[in-house]
């Protein structure tokens, strides 16, 4: 008898199924390192729109900026002349690869390809004195001020982030959470 040095078509399908269950079994922890990853990027963009916002204060008049994050829509009055994100921030080296959050392009970038940003800017901190420590927030049953340390300056539009998001405060400490506030 002649005996063949090849695999059998049992063996090579075995195989076939022991490789096909462990990638099975590593797809999960790879889909969690790449939304840490994303997420961290994200993080690492918010730091730098917090750095540029910090190098644009002192030379306006030591106030927040005014950010329109929709202008067809704006929130500020025209007076104001608020801008976007890039318009009021691209001279202190913001750029737009910047403004793009990993996870809203991986789910599609619908509001990137719509505002040419993934981060939202609430109307809170608009011309407040960065100098005082404290944010004045206007709400209908009155104003009340918050510490600097507890408001935020920009977040994700959405909640791409393992069902959180990502936010800068106006110290300029970037961090994760799990829900998103409205002010809307």
């Amino acid at each position: 008898m002649k005996s063949s040095e090849g695999f059998t078509l049992v063996e090579l399908l075995a195989v076939i199924v022991i490789m096909s269950l462990m990638a099975s079994l590593l797809t999960p922890s790879l889909q969690s390192v790449r939304a840490k990853s994303e997420s961290t990027a994200c993080l690492s963009n918010l730091k730098q729109i917090g750095t540029a916002v910090w190098l644009w204060i002192p030379e306006n008049e030591n106030r927040y900026p005014r950010i329109e994050n929709d202008p067809s829509h704006p929130l500020y009055d025209p007076v104001d002349q608020a801008k976007t994100l890039i318009e009021t921030l691209g001279p202190y080296g913001l750029t737009t690869n910047v403004l793009a959050c990993p996870g809203d392009l991986r789910a599609g970038g619908k509001y990137f390809k719509k505002y040419t940003n993934s981060y939202e800017c609430p109307p809170w901190s608009g011309d407040e004195l960065a100098s005082s420590g404290q944010i004045s927030i206007y709400t209908p049953g009155g104003t009340f001020q918050v510490s600097a340390s507890r408001v935020t300056l920009a977040w994700d539009y959405e909640n791409v982030h393992s069902g959180g998001f990502n936010m800068l405060k106006a110290d300029n400490t970037v961090l994760h959470r799990n829900y998103k506030p409205k002010y809307k």
